[in-house]
This record gives C-alpha cells, structure tokens and sequence, in this order.
C-alpha cells in the first residue's frame, strides 16, 4: 500500500512533487513490455548509425550487446524501463538522455571546467570499477568524481586525469559545482523543511552538501545541525534537527520511492558538527 502523501508531515505538497514530477514534457512513447522497450532502442541505434553489433542478449530481455567507438559493451535497461513506465506522459527525453549515454565517447579528453562531484551510495560506488574517482563521504555516503558533459556524464577514472592527484581533481569538481550555486532554487513549503534544487542541472542538488558556501547561504534558516533526506539524485531536503520530525521525513522519503526512478537514498541523515552521519530508526 502506498503512502498518502496529503499526510507527509502534514504539510504542503508541491515542493515534494518537484522531484517526483517535474520532468519535461514531451510526445508519449509507452510499452508494454521490457523486451519491447529493448527493441525501440536497439532500432534507433541501427536507424541512426550510432553503434554497430547490436545483439539482444537472449537470456535477458533487459540486456543487449553493443559496440560504439570501437568499445564493446553491455546495456542493462532495467533501471530506464522502470523510469519511462512510472513516468508515461514525459518520457522522451530522458530516453534521448540514455540513448547518448550509452554511445558516448569514453576516449574524449576530459575538460576541467566538466569535472564534478555527485553523491552516490556504498552500494552504487561497490559496483565501479577500482580506478573510478571516489571517497567516502560520511555514514554510506560516497562522493563520486564525473565529468558532466553535453552527451552524458562520465564517471572519471584515474586515466582520465592523468597526472592529478585526488585533491587536485576534488579542488576542481567544488571549484565547478560552486558556479552553480545562484541556480540553486528553494521552496519552504514544507515549512519545517526546505527542498533545494538546481535548476538546469537537477542532479546537482544532493552535490550542495559538499560546499561551505552552500551550509553559509543557509545558515540563517538552518543555523545549528540539520536533518537530511536524499530520496533521488534530484532533491536535497534540509529540516530542523528536531526527533519528532523523523518519522514524517521517513515517510517522505518512502513515497518519493513510489515510481522507482532516480532514487538515491532511503537513509535518514544529519549533519552535526560539520559531518554527515546516518540517523538510526
């Protein structure tokens, strides 16, 4: 049974549905199933040349094979399938999102002024492979390096910033992300809470917490230790670090799980004394 979200925190709603709804708008493109979805992709793929070897995997009908500049790989459609059916009416261009993702080009030179830092979870980054960027963050938190770039965002391995350190690659990645900070847009709606959010590059809004401009530019609202809740990659919520606001959070959190897209935590967390630590049940 799903969360009724006119009770989350007993508070306004629009500012939650940010996240969960504000995708753009776009001609409907539905499918019945995922072996469906696989062959529209797969067929884009050959009708605009954009890869080549093009092999459903006939074991999973969620998994297909490619070859795109020269470098093989394996397309698992399990997490953007999820995402065009919970999302029917606005899908296309996130479609066209992923369609560039899996054709990019690794082999380009990385361009510092793409280089940023994005917040995944233990379990995301366990599944990188050794040489990408990362480090940890506080309670599962991981801070993962990328390159984000008009196609696709990159994750960054150590061969693609030759001859920088980590901290050099991490003075760099805050350097960007503070350029971001005049798009970053709030809604108090919640009133005990605020969402934030970036506007033009959403998947930076969890990224905020990495910055002490950021912490200073809300520090008037928020000016002690501070509940947060990261429910997917497009929404930091800030709340008053106050007990009896954990249990409506949780329930925020569990309804922005609902459509199974985008989402990055179901953890509540505090950042007290300057560190991010996990808040137990």
């Amino acid at each position: 049974m799903g969360v009724d979200r006119r009770s989350i925190l007993g508070m306004g709603l629009a500012s939650f549905l940010i996240g969960c709804g504000n995708h753009a708008r776009a001609k409907a493109v539905t499918f019945g199933s995922v072996a469906e979805f696989r062959q529209y992709i797969m067929t884009i793929l050959k009708d605009r040349h954009l890869a080549e070897n093009v092999v459903p995997d006939p074991a999973d009908p969620a998994r297909f094979q490619l070859t795109a500049h020269g470098e093989p790989s394996t397309v698992d459609l399990t997490r953007i399938f999820a995402f065009v059916q919970a999302n029917p009416d606005g899908n296309a261009p996130e479609v066209e999102r992923f369609i560039r993702s899996i054709t990019y080009d690794h082999h380009k030179p990385v361009d510092e002024k793409d280089i940023l830092a994005v917040i995944r979870t233990q379990d995301y980054a366990r599944a990188l492979e050794p040489e990408f960027l990362r480090e940890p963050l506080g309670a599962d938190l991981v801070v993962v390096y990328v390159a984000d770039e008009p196609d696709a965002i990159k994750t960054l391995s150590r061969e693609d910033v030759r001859g920088k350190s980590l901290a050099d690659v991490r003075k760099l990645a805050l350097q960007n992300l503070r350029e971001w900070l005049p798009k970053v847009r709030s809604d108090d709606e919640l009133k005990s809470g605020v969402l934030y959010t970036a506007e033009g590059n959403e998947l930076l809004a969890t990224s905020l917490v990495l910055l002490d401009d950021f912490w200073k530019s809300v520090a008037n609202r928020f000016p002690g230790d501070v509940l947060i809740a990261l429910p997917r990659r497009e929404q930091l919520f800030l709340f008053d670090d106050k007990p009896e606001l954990h249990s409506g959070i949780r329930r925020l959190i569990e309804a922005s799980a609902e459509d199974g897209s985008g989402l990055l935590s179901p953890q509540l967390y505090a950042r007290r004394n300057g560190k991010i630590v996990a808040v137990p049940d």
